[in-house]
């Protein structure tokens, strides 16, 4: 069975995955044994507030479509999936009285509905454009995000024609787009750096006919109380401090300005108490880099200039040339050996 780690201290809510035992078995596919061996419980996809480790849930969607030999497996799964089975999550879409309150609320509430490394709402005259991402350490993920973004387009699309939505996708493009566009929007394209939605103005403009207004801040108000707690601080200093480097080690700066508050510390004193540990932030964030690159060369089939945009290097050369200083040989030469 797989130990428990640092990717189940990331979550999503389980009702995401209340139509996939179903949906499994049109395929003639068991999911028990795969949840069994991923130490999953199918039971805690029906229940409205449970979570489940974010990682092994894109395991199972990931080897589901393996099985089914469906790229479009978990987007497809939703055609089965119950309005609300995400509790206050779904509940709050479908009652938002806009588009622009559904915007919001996506907004405000994605970090409580899925654990993600980096998210961004920014507004124009053109529309609204949220854009996110996971941790690095989430290495196979487009089956889970396929299903994601395709639940939030059927609350979308009761409130306007979603053709009108711009979607880009971190995912490679797929043998067979068309279930893509008939269940996300026409205006969609792949191999996008971070999954980005685009809401036209004329979308956030229209008037939800399901909308209510008092259940909308209802389910507002629950979504902030049922966030998932931060994971209790380890004692042990660096520990904590690895940990965060772990999950934002896709970000292209460590501000100390913005370290340093996390833990509680002035910029000086962080520093200090990372000094006297023998190390210092950018030996700590070089190590952590090194032991996250081995693992997506190692352990999974994402092309080199993905891995060095998850690892935060702007340019591949800069990548190669960490690689070559860790290890000897290039990145490709490191996954070579590996399947040798």
């Amino acid at each position: 069975m797989p130990p428990r780690n640092l990717t189940d201290e990331l979550t999503t809510v389980a009702g995401l995955a209340s139509a996939v035992v179903d949906h499994a078995q049109s395929y003639g596919i068991d999911i028990k044994p795969i949840c069994r061996a991923l130490e999953i419980d199918p039971e805690d996809f029906q229940s409205l507030t449970a979570r489940i480790s974010l990682d092994r849930l894109c395991r199972l969607l990931e080897t589901c479509a393996l099985l089914a030999d469906d790229e479009a497996f978990a987007l497809t799964s939703i055609k089965g999936y119950e309005a609300g089975s995400t509790g206050p999550f779904g509940y709050g879409l479908m009652a938002a009285p806009t588009g622009f309150d559904f915007v919001r609320f996506l907004d405000d509430h994605i970090h409580y509905a899925t654990h993600i490394s980096y998210s961004k709402l920014s507004m124009d005259e053109r529309g609204a454009h949220l854009a996110w991402t996971f941790a690095p350490v989430i290495v196979k993920r487009d089956q889970y995000v396929d299903m994601a973004v395709g639940l939030v387009m059927q609350r979308a699309k009761a409130i306007a024609n979603s053709d009108s939505i711009d979607i880009e996708l971190e995912r490679p493009p797929p043998r067979n787009p068309q279930p893509f566009r008939q269940l996300l929007s026409r205006r969609l394209s792949f191999g996008a750096r971070v999954n980005c939605v685009h809401f036209p103005r004329s979308f956030l403009e229209a008037q939800n006919p399901t909308g209510d207004r008092r259940l909308f801040e209802l389910m507002d108000l629950q979504c902030r109380s049922l966030r998932p707690a931060a994971p209790e601080k380890s004692t042990d200093f660096l520990e904590q401090v690895r940990r965060y480097l772990l999950l934002h080690v896709s970000d292209d700066e460590y501000p100390l300005a913005e370290i340093a508050p996390y833990f509680g510390l002035s910029e000086r004193t962080f520093q200090r108490r990372l000094a006297t540990h023998g190390t210092s932030l950018n030996e700590l964030r070089d190590q952590i880099r090194k032991e996250v690159s081995f693992n997506l060369l190692t352990e999974s089939e994402l092309p080199i200039s993905e891995i060095c945009y998850r690892l935060g290097y702007s340019a591949p050369s800069a990548f190669t040339r960490s690689v070559t200083r860790w290890f000897g040989t290039t990145p490709t030469e490191v996954r070579e050996r590996k399947s040798a």
